[in-house]
């Protein structure tokens, strides 16, 4: 049996009726209501809502916006466009009305109509209203429509705003009130059902991770066998504890080695989207232990466990006592707990890169995890002395590396170091090639 998605639903009073007939299409979605004709209610309806819903629906992009600083990242949250449909029946409902050549809009999107007046072959001018409408600036997009109204022949209005149109109506000016049709609202429903289910399906992949404790052979041979199994025991609990956090299961292949299994939306939360891993600290901090642990995640156990083992591989080289992830798409992240993680794929497919490489006679795969590590400076800048410090390389190395790297146009000189003390100036670089 499907479960129900809780969808908390925002906007004005007048859309209660058409939202409950277009939600009632979808049995498997149950909508919460709040509702209010003051556009700035929008945040704190939000608010109220967060911890009693899967995902927010708004009616329109101005709610959306008031109350985009409220939405955690982990809430979808969707809204329903002002284009479609609706977009095209206020233009049928002119065009009966007066035969304009000009529209003055607001709330609307310049790329939309210009879709609009492509598909119809419409030949119309339109100015539009450049700043997000509120209920504040209500009187400002009144003037707006009122002054193109006055200065350009055949101008009619289209505004995202029942009190506008209702105050241009007073004054005998040809409007019309964009408001999404039943037919936008479904299409906005369909694509938030779709990317929820999707979320949801992705939260319950089963991610596996392996933890190899790096130091335990070196420590094992300076203590007695009653300190070894007290050790490993207090490791065992630790790690116990920290598979009872993620809601995970643990396997101890060896003394040194482990498995543990959770799901993807659990480890996301723990780890607070993958920025912090507490165990790898504790354990050091608790009983001088050192980990790396490797994280796949795939579509099926074997891969995630494939990965796993890469991403186990990849800590390792980093140094130990420390975590990498290696996703569905063999994409690696990594480590943990950086402010600026490493992010590069363990298989190249950049021709140009590849070429490169070979020009070079360095694999390109060790080309794009070198500039990953790079890229973790907050400027895309480095000289030889700190490329040498970065990789743990000879300075001789760094600047046979730079020297390939300025040959095949991968990085390019852009300036000298300025250094307080004696000594000639330095070369600083930057990367030429980024990858997506």
């Amino acid at each position: 049996m499907e479960t129900n998605i809780k969808v908390g639903v925002i906007g004005p009073q007048w859309i209660r009726e058409t939202m409950v007939r277009c939600f009632g299409l979808f049995p498997n979605i149950q909508p919460i209501f709040r509702l209010s004709d003051e556009i700035k209610d929008a945040r704190q309806l939000t608010i109220e809502l967060l911890d009693k819903v899967d995902c927010l629906f708004y009616s329109g992009r101005i709610p959306y916006l008031v109350a985009k600083e409220e939405i955690p990242i982990e809430t979808p949250a969707f809204y329903i466009p002002l284009k479609g449909a609706g977009l095209y029946q206020s233009l049928y409902k002119l065009k009966s009305k007066q035969n304009f050549t000009n529209i003055s809009l607001d709330g609307i999107q310049d790329n939309y109509m210009e879709l609009i007046k492509s598909n119809l072959e419409e030949t119309f001018t339109y100015q539009n209203f450049q700043e997000i409408v509120y209920m504040e600036n209500k009187d400002d997009v009144v003037n707006f429509h009122l002054r193109n109204v006055e200065e350009i022949p055949n101008t009619v209005v289209i505004t995202s705003l029942k009190l506008v149109s209702e105050q241009l109506s007073e004054m005998n000016i040809i409007n019309e009130w964009l408001k999404p049709t039943d037919q936008d609202i479904i299409v906005a429903i369909e694509r938030m059902l779709l990317a929820t289910n999707q979320r949801k399906q992705k939260e319950m992949q089963i991610i596996v991770g392996r933890i190899f404790i790096e130091n335990s052979c070196d420590a094992s041979e300076f203590m007695s066998e009653q300190q070894v199994h007290t050790r490993n025991h207090a490791i065992h609990r630790m790690l116990l504890q920290f598979a009872d956090q993620i809601n995970g299961y643990l396997i101890a292949l060896s003394s040194s080695e482990y498995v543990f299994i959770t799901n993807r939306g659990i480890f996301e939360r723990i780890t607070e989207g993958y920025k912090y891993l507490p165990i790898v600290d504790e354990m050091k901090k608790k009983l001088e232990v050192s980990l790396s642990i490797g994280v796949g995640f795939g579509f099926s156990a074997l891969e995630a466990g494939s990965h796993a083992r890469v991403a186990l591989i990849q800590a390792q080289e980093h140094g130990g006592g420390c975590c990498f992830i290696v996703r569905e798409d063999r994409s690696v992240f990594g480590p943990i707990d950086l402010i600026v993680p490493m992010k590069y794929p363990l298989t190249v497919t950049d021709q140009l890169l590849i070429s490169k490489a070979e020009h070079i006679g360095m694999s390109a795969a060790n080309i794009q995890k070198t500039m990953a590590v790079i890229k973790r400076k907050k400027e895309n800048e480095f000289t030889a002395h700190e490329l040498s410090s970065i990789l743990g390389i000879t300075p001789r190395s760094a600047h046979r590396i730079i020297q390939s790297w300025l040959d095949a146009e991968l990085i390019k000189i852009i300036g000298m170091e300025k250094i307080s003390k004696r000594g000639r100036p330095r070369q600083v670089f930057a990367l030429v090639t980024t990858e997506s």
